[in-house]
């Protein structure tokens, strides 16, 4: 049960996809049926099960950042600055508070887990686990949008910084 409470924590009881959910939830319910765990876990069943129009609806694994990442480098591949600038922003602005401030807690190299301050997850910092191809394309983006001038703002280049040299030394500056 360890390392069941330590990846729901980690992921503020998301966890990482639509088949560890309901696997999670079940083995604290049999742990304590009335226990926070299991209350927690509950809490967050509708990021991913709900019921639309057409019946109950199951997301598989959200991909908030990998869509947005791909979506803003298409959308400044279109060379519309000036119409879509303030899309480009509020774009940029969902990647920056996406990206993950600080490492797993604990000795997460027990938990089978790695170092990801300064990474990207596929979906958002709930999430909690780093995916080298979302923290590559969110970084591709920054480096994109400072090229062409959409980022001259000090606060916004930080998140380039911030993950590509040692993360640590830039938290600070970028939490102001």
């Amino acid at each position: 049960m360890d390392l069941i409470h330590y990846e729901d924590e980690n992921s503020r009881y998301i966890t990482i996809g639509c088949v560890e959910k309901p696997l999670c939830m079940l083995a604290c319910w049999v742990e304590d049926p009335n226990g926070i765990y299991f209350k927690k876990h509950l809490a967050r069943v509708v990021d991913c099960l709900w019921v639309g129009e057409d019946g109950m609806k199951l997301q598989g694994v959200a991909s908030q950042t990998w869509d947005a990442s791909l979506l803003l480098q298409a959308l400044l591949a279109t060379n519309l600055y000036d119409e879509i600038g303030p899309t480009l922003m509020k774009g940029h602005n969902f990647l920056k508070n996406s990206q993950v401030r600080d490492n797993p807690p604990g000795d997460f190299k027990r938990m089978f887990r790695h170092i990801s301050k300064g990474s990207w997850t596929f979906a958002d910092q709930d999430h909690g686990w780093q995916v080298s191809d979302c923290t590559a394309e969110s970084l591709k983006l920054s480096k994109m949008m400072m090229e062409n001038g959409q980022l001259g703002n000090k606060n916004h280049q930080l998140v380039v910084a911030f993950a590509m040299t040692e993360p640590s030394s830039h938290l600070e500056e970028i939490n102001q």
